[in-house]
C-alpha cells in the first residue's frame, strides 16, 4: 500500500496525529494570555465601543473618529464581545478561528494537487511556523487575512475548473472580507495566484470569462458595508479633522490610502526608511524552523519553471513571491506583514520535503534541520538560565515531553525524511510551549498598566479614577470608569483630583517639579517598550530597564 494514502488516524500515521494535536494545542494555548503589546488593546477598545454603543458604522477611539484600518475584524470582535463579554479570550477567539480556517484551506489546496501526505506536512509546517504561533497569542489582523486569503484562492481555483455559483459566491465573499480587513491591496495575492496559474499553464483565454466579471461585481456588492461606513463617518462630514486636516474622504482612504498610500509612502501615514532585504532576514526567524528549506524550495521551484518543467499548480508561487516582492519594495515594513503568505510558503516547502530522496538535497535537509533544531533548543535552555531562572520545573516538564516525543518518533519504522520532519515540528512546539507558559507571562508581569488595572479591580472595584496617561491596555482591563486627560486638567478639576490618579514616570516627575504633594497607593514595575532589549532579557540587568506605573492620591486636594 502507498504510505502517502494511509489515513492520519491509522496506527501507521499515529506520530503525525500526535504531533498535529500538540501543534493545534500550542496554537490555542495563548488565547488567555493578557495583552503585552499595544495593538491588540487598541483594537479591543475600538471593538468594545462598537459593541457597547451598537454603532457598527463608526470607528471611534475615546470619542474621536479613528481612520487607520477597515471595519471587518472590528465587526467580528464586537460580535464576539456581545456573545462572550469583553475579555481577552473573546478578543482572540475569532482570529484563532480564522487561522484554523487557513489551516483547513491549506490542507484542501495541498491535497488537491499533491495528495494527503503533502497536505498534512503543509499544515504541520503552518501550525509550527514561529510567527504564526506568536500571532495567535499577540493577535492583530493577520490571522483573519490568512484564513480569508486561502479560502478565496481555493474557491477561485474551483471556479477556474468549474464555474459553480456556490464557489463564485464563497470566493467573492472571502475576497471582500479580506479587503474589508486590510485594504484593497489584498486583491493582489488573490488575483496573482489565479492569473499566474492561467499564464504559466498557457491558458490566457480562460482569463476572459463571464465568471470573473460576475465575481468582480459580487466583490463590489460585498464591500458596500465598508464603503457605506466610511462614507457616512467621513465623506458626509468634511468638517471632521483627521490626520490633522479636514475634508478627508473615507472612500478614497479605503480604496487607496489605507494600503497603497503606505506602499507608495505618499499617504497620510508615512515612513522614512525601508530595507529591501527586510523580509528576507525577517523570514529567517518568522518562518523558523523552516526558513532555510523554504528559500531552497523557492529556488528549486523557480528553477523548474525556468526550465519549462510543468508544475501541478502555480497558485502558491505566483501569489506568494509577487506579494513578497511588493512588501520588500515598500517602505512600510513590519515583521507580521508576511504572515498572510505563510500558507503559500508552507505548501511550497511541504512539496519539496515530501519529494526528498537519498542524495545531496536530503543531506542538506538533514544538516539544516538538525542545526536549526539544536539552536532552538539551546536558545530555550539559555533563555531559561538568563530570563526566567525561577521556572525550572516548567522547563524540565516541557523538555521531558520533547524527549519522550522524540524517542517515540525515532522508534517508528520510517527511514526517510519523516522522523526528522516530525522532530523539527516537536522542537517548534517545545519552543512555543515554553514561550506561552513562561516567557509571555513573565513579560505580562512587567506591564505596569495591567498590574495597576488588576490591583484596582481587586481593591477598589468599579471606582472612578483619573488617568494622567492613556494606556490602551489599562483601559481594556480596568472595569471601572476612567477619565483620561492630562495632569494639568486634573489639578484644575476638583472632582478629578479627589480621585485615585493613574500616572506614569513623567507625570510623577512633573508633580515633584511643581512641588505638589501626593501619596503613592501602589507602584508597579513597568517595561515601557514593546521590543525586548537584551538587558531586559537578562534578569540581573532587568531592573535598569524598568520604569514604574503609579496609583497615587493628591495630598490636601
Amino acid at each position: 500500500m502507498d504510505n502517502s494514502s494511509v489515513s492520519i488516524f491509522s496506527a501507521q500515521k499515529r506520530p503525525y496525529l500526535i504531533v498535529l494535536l500538540l501543534a493545534i494545542a500550542v496554537n490555542i494555548a495563548g488565547i488567555g494570555i493578557k495583552f503585552f503589546t499595544d495593538d491588540p488593546a487598541l483594537y479591543s477598545a475600538l471593538a468594545r465601543t462598537m459593541a457597547q454603543s451598537n454603532n457598527f458604522t463608526d470607528l471611534l477611539y475615546h470619542g474621536a473618529d479613528w481612520l487607520d484600518k477597515p471595519h471587518f475584524p472590528f465587526w467580528v470582535i464586537a460580535v464576539s464581545f456581545k456573545i462572550f463579554g469583553v475579555n481577552t479570550i473573546a478578543y482572540k477567539l475569532p482570529a484563532l478561528l480564522f487561522f484554523f480556517m487557513a489551516v483547513v484551506y491549506t490542507y484542501k489546496l495541498a491535497k488537491k494537487f499533491y495528495g494527503d501526505e503533502t497536505a498534512i506536512v503543509a499544515i504541520l509546517i503552518l501550525l509550527t511556523v514561529q510567527h504564526a504561533v506568536m500571532s495567535n497569542t499577540d493577535v492583530r489582523a493577520e490571522p483573519y487575512i490568512m484564513g480569508l486569503l486561502m479560502g478565496a484562492v481555493y474557491h477561485y481555483y474551483k471556479v477556474k475548473e468549474n464555474p459553480r455559483f456556490v464557489d463564485i459566491l464563497l470566493a467573492s465573499l472571502f475576497t471582500a472580507c479580506a479587503v474589508m480587513t486590510k485594504g484593497i491591496y489584498l486583491l493582489i495575492p488573490i488575483g496573482a495566484s489565479i492569473i499566474g496559474d492561467y499564464l504559466f499553464k498557457k491558458n490566457i483565454k480562460g482569463l476572459f470569462h463571464w465568471k470573473w466579471l460576475l465575481s468582480f461585481v459580487l466583490v463590489i456588492v460585498f464591500i458596500t458595508p465598508e464603503l457605506y461606513s466610511v462614507y457616512t463617518q467621513f465623506d458626509l462630514h468634511p468638517e471632521k479633522v483627521v490626520f490633522g486636516r479636514k475634508g478627508i474622504s473615507g472612500i478614497h482612504w479605503f480604496l487607496w490610502d489605507s494600503q497603497f498610500g503606505r506602499f507608495n509612502n505618499n499617504g497620510y501615514i508615512q515612513n522614512t526608511h525601508g530595507d529591501k532585504l527586510f523580509f528576507v532576514h525577517t523570514l529567517l526567524w518568522a518562518f523558523a524552523p523552516w526558513a532555510i528549506i523554504l528559500f531552497y524550495a523557492l529556488y528549486t521551484t523557480i528553477r523548474k519553471m525556468v526550465k519549462g518543467i510543468a508544475q501541478p499548480e502555480y497558485l502558491c508561487i505566483s501569489g506568494g513571491v509577487l506579494m513578497l516582492l511588493i512588501f520588500s519594495a515598500s517602505k512600510f515594513q513590519l515583521p507580521f506583514y508576511t504572515n498572510i503568505l505563510f500558507p503559500f510558503f508552507a505548501i511550497i516547502t511541504a512539496v519539496f520535503i515530501v519529494s526528498l530522496k537519498a542524495g545531496g538535497e536530503f543531506t542538506f535537509f538533514k544538516v539544516t534541520q538538525y542545526i536549526l533544531s539544536g539552536l532552538l533548543v539551546t536558545a530555550v535552555v539559555a533563555l531559561n538560565f538568563i530570563f526566567a531562572p525561577g521556572y525550572w520545573p516548567v522547563f524540565i516538564v516541557l523538555l521531558a515531553v520533547l524527549i519522550i516525543l522524540t524517542v517515540y518518533i525515532v522508534k517508528q519504522k520510517e527511514t526517510s525524511w519523516q522522523p526528522l520532519f516530525l522532530f523539527t515540528c516537536a522542537v517548534a512546539i517545545f519552543v512555543n510551549a515554553y514561550l506561552i507558559t513562561v516567557a509571555y507571562p513573565v513579560i505580562v508581569s512587567y506591564r505596569g498598566d495591567i498590574s495597576a488595572a488588576e490591583y484596582l479591580n481587586q481593591n477598589y472595584p468599579n471606582q472612578k479614577v483619573s488617568a494622567a496617561v492613556l494606556s490602551n491596555t489599562f483601559d481594556f482591563y480596568y472595569k471601572g470608569a476612567v477619565t483620561y486627560t492630562d495632569i494639568d486638567y486634573i489639578l484644575k478639576t476638583d472632582s478629578l483630583k479627589k480621585q485615585i490618579i493613574v500616572a506614569d514616570e513623567k507625570t510623577v516627575a512633573g508633580l515633584k517639579e511643581k512641588g505638589i504633594a501626593y501619596t503613592t497607593i501602589k507602584a508597579f514595575e513597568d517595561y515601557p517598550k514593546e521590543n525586548l532589549s537584551l538587558p531586559f532579557i537578562i534578569k540581573r540587568k532587568r531592573p535598569g530597564t524598568l520604569d514604574h506605573f503609579y496609583l497615587i492620591r493628591l495630598v490636601n486636594n
